[in-house]
C-alpha cells in the first residue's frame, strides 16, 4: 500500500519548509499584499513548482474580496462577430491575469437573467454584457450591489455604466453613400434582426444618406427578421431579386446574412458584382476569403473588446471612476463585390 504521507497534498507550511522561509512569506507572495525581495519570490515560486502546490483561488477570494473572474455574456457564440468580440476579451483580461466565463445567451432574456444570476453566485468581479434585452431590471440590481459592468456593442440608454460600441449610425450611412456614389438608386438593405439597437442604427444611418442624395425610400427594398444567421441573408436576397423592379445592390449590415445573399444571387446565375454589387458589415474574417472577397463595413471588433476590458478595470480599481462611452469609428474595406450598375 502506498504511504499516505509521500503523497498526501502539500501545504504553505510545506512549501515554507522548503523553501527556507516563513509561512508568512510565502502568503505574501500568493497573496500578493505587501512587498518580498524578488529572491525571495524567486524562492517561494520555485518551491510551490517543485511541491506542486496551487493556492486555493477560493480561499484566497475570500480574503482579498476578489476572484479574478469576469462574466462576459453574448446573444450567440456561434455567430463570428460575437465569438471574435468574446476571443478578443478573453484575451485582454487574460493578460491581466482575469479569467473570463463566456455564457451564451441565444438572444433570450429568461438565459441572460439566469446567467447573470449564476456569475453572481461565482463571485465574478465584473461583467462584460452584450444584452439581447431591452429590460433594465437586473442591471439596476447590479448596481444596487455595486457590481461594475459594461455594456459592449448595444446600448441601454438608462444604464448607469461605461459603454463600447461601434458607430453603427456612420457605418450605414458610408456603406449607403459608397454604393450611391457607384451609381446606384435601387439598393435593397437586410438588417436582421430588425429590434437589436446596432442594426436599427445601422438602418437608420442607410436612411440618412439616403435623404441627403435625394433617394427615396422604398419600403419593398427593407428586408428585416428575427435572426443573423446565412439562410435569413439568403432568404432576404431571393426576396429582393423576385420584386418586379430587383435592386442592383443589397447592403446587408452583417457579413453573415451578406455571405448568404451571394449564395442566393449566384444561384439565380448572376454575377457579382457585374450584375448586382452586394456589400456587408462587420469585416469578419470570411470576408476577405469568399469569391469574390467581400467589401464590408470594418466593425473594430478587437478593439471594441480590449476598450471594454480596460473600463471594467478601471471601474474595478477606481469604483467611484467616473463612467464612460467610447463610440469607435467604422471605415469602408473595398474588395471585389460592390460596382457600377448594368446600363
Amino acid at each position: 500500500m502506498a504511504d499516505n504521507k509521500n503523497n498526501k497534498t502539500p501545504t504553505m507550511n510545506d512549501v515554507a519548509k522548503e523553501a527556507g522561509v516563513s509561512v508568512a512569506t510565502v502568503s505574501r507572495v500568493i497573496n500578493g499584499n505587501y512587498k518580498v525581495s524578488k529572491k525571495l519570490e524567486r524562492k517561494v515560486q520555485n518551491a510551490m513548482k517543485k511541491l506542486h502546490y496551487y493556492p486555493s483561488t477560493l480561499a484566497r477570494s475570500f480574503k482579498i474580496q476578489q476572484t479574478m473572474l469576469v462574466g462576459v455574456i453574448v446573444p450567440l457564440i456561434d455567430h463570428p462577430f460575437y465569438s471574435r468580440l468574446a476571443m478578443a476579451i478573453e484575451k485582454k483580461l487574460f493578460e491581466h491575469d482575469y479569467r473570463a466565463i463566456i455564457c451564451n445567451s441565444e438572444e433570450n432574456e429568461e438565459r441572460e437573467r439566469a446567467y447573470i444570476e449564476m456569475l453572481l453566485r461565482q463571485r465574478v468581479d465584473g461583467f462584460i454584457i452584450n444584452s439581447a434585452v431591452m429590460n433594465m431590471s437586473y442591471f439596476h440590481e447590479l448596481e444596487g450591489l455595486e457590481i461594475p459592468y459594461i455594456l459592449i456593442d448595444r446600448d441601454l440608454p438608462e444604464a448607469d455604466c461605461s459603454k463600447v460600441f461601434g458607430d453603427n449610425s456612420q457605418g450605414g450611412y458610408i456603406g449607403m453613400e459608397h454604393l450611391i456614389n457607384l451609381g446606384h438608386r435601387r439598393i435593397g438593405v437586410v438588417g436582421a434582426p430588425a429590434h437589436t439597437e446596432p442594426i436599427a442604427r445601422r438602418i437608420r444611418g442607410t436612411r440618412e444618406a439616403m435623404a441627403a442624395h435625394n433617394i427615396p425610400d422604398d419600403p419593398d427594398l427593407l428586408i428585416t427578421g428575427d435572426t443573423q444567421l446565412f439562410d435569413m441573408g439568403y432568404r432576404s436576397a431571393e426576396k429582393l431579386m423576385s420584386l418586379d423592379n430587383p435592386p442592383t445592390a443589397i447592403f446587408c449590415l452583417t457579413d453573415v446574412t451578406a455571405v448568404g445573399a451571394m449564395h442566393a444571387v449566384s444561384e439565380r446565375g448572376l454575377k457579382i458584382p457585374e450584375d448586382i454589387s452586394i456589400l456587408g458589415y462587420d469585416n469578419i474574417p470570411i470576408a476577405s476569403y469568399m469569391i469574390p472577397q467581400l467589401t464590408t463595413i470594418e466593425q473594430p471588433i478587437m478593439n471594441m473588446g480590449e476598450t471594454a476590458v480596460e473600463l471594467l478595470l478601471k471601474n474595478l480599481s477606481e469604483p467611484v471612476a467616473v463612467k464612460q462611452k467610447a463610440v469607435l469609428e467604422t471605415n469602408l474595406v473595398i474588395r471585389q463585390t460592390t460596382t457600377h450598375p448594368r446600363t
